[in-house]
């Protein structure tokens, strides 16, 4: 495990976003077609990236590590929730904006950042923890979530529990009785898995340069509230948890997988749940475009706080 090593993965994954931009300022995918992949990723590729967990080496430490890793998950939603009310409470400004923040303090780019990174750190089998957060990330999103970024609008949410029953969180409780019932996921089915999961990540990223595309970038790069609630959130809500979060007596690769999800930057998901609650998607967009760009420096350097 390395910064260097973490630098590279990021700055693979931002060539791939970069790839994503041109391609849709070429024409060679449109807002149609995008919406189409966005499809195909969550309700086929996704659940296969999951699964493709099982198929790695399981980390030494059986039901340890993994209660362990339960309690780090429990422990960063705590963390970034309660300092998003904090915000809340402390920022003077409209209302709206400032629960949208919160929605965008709180949710975290996981997967599509999070698994080729834990990947290439630390190996196969340890993208099984990431699977904790995915669950919870799930359950939040579609009850708080929906509750906060409804608050900022005039109509109130129209929260359904069959919304958490969804392709995420049903992959996600599979997956992890797969994985406490030690099955034995056989070599064909592991490789299928594999190779449906790998095509998930470079997808993801040119889905998102192709949303890097349609926001005006020049806008965006001058906006000074953006620059600073960025800053908030790659740097300064970080490097506080990563402090706190390091020093938990729990196993080395569990704390280190921790401090990495808090890096994360913030996820398309507060966009879409501006966009269906609020009207403020392109509010929410803006400020993920710009963590997201800033991520390729501020993850690989929030690492040296904890490897």
């Amino acid at each position: 495990m390395s910064t260097i090593l973490l630098l590279k993965q990021m700055l693979m994954l931002f060539a791939m976003m970069v790839a994503g931009y041109i391609a849709f300022r070429r024409g060679i995918f449109d807002p149609v077609g995008q919406h189409q992949i966005s499809k195909l990723i969550v309700n086929l590729l996704n659940p296969f990236l999951l699964l493709s967990a099982l198929s790695g080496d399981k980390p030494a430490g059986g039901l340890t590590l993994s209660i362990q890793n339960l309690l780090s998950a429990i422990i960063y939603y705590i963390l970034f929730v309660g300092i998003s009310y904090i915000f809340f409470f402390l920022r003077k400004g409209d209302i709206k904006h400032r629960k949208l923040k919160q929605l965008m303090l709180i949710f975290s780019n996981l997967g599509f950042f999070g698994v080729p990174v834990v990947k290439a750190l630390f190996g196969d089998g340890y993208v099984i923890y990431l699977i904790f957060y995915m669950l919870f990330f799930n359950l939040i999103a579609y009850t708080l979530g929906i509750f906060i970024a409804s608050g900022g609008s005039k109509e109130g949410a129209s929260f359904s529990p069959r919304s958490i029953v969804n392709v995420g969180t049903v992959t996600s409780v599979v997956a992890l009785i797969l994985y406490f019932m030690n099955v034995d996921i056989p070599e064909t089915v592991a490789s299928f898995c594999t190779y449906m999961g790998n095509a998930c990540i470079p997808l993801s990223m040119i889905l998102i340069g192709g949303s890097l595309a349609q926001l005006d970038l020049k806008a965006i790069f001058t906006d000074k509230e953006i620059y600073l609630f960025s800053l908030l959130r790659m740097v300064v809500v970080p490097a506080v948890c990563i402090l706190i979060v390091r020093n938990l007596p729990f196993d080395q690769y569990i704390v280190r997988i921790c401090c990495l999800v808090i890096s994360m930057p913030i996820a398309t998901l507060a966009g879409m749940l501006a966009e269906q609650y609020a009207n403020e998607g392109n509010y929410c967009n803006k400020m993920t475009a710009m963590t997201t760009v800033m991520s390729v420096i501020t993850v690989p350097l929030l690492s040296l706080l904890y490897l």
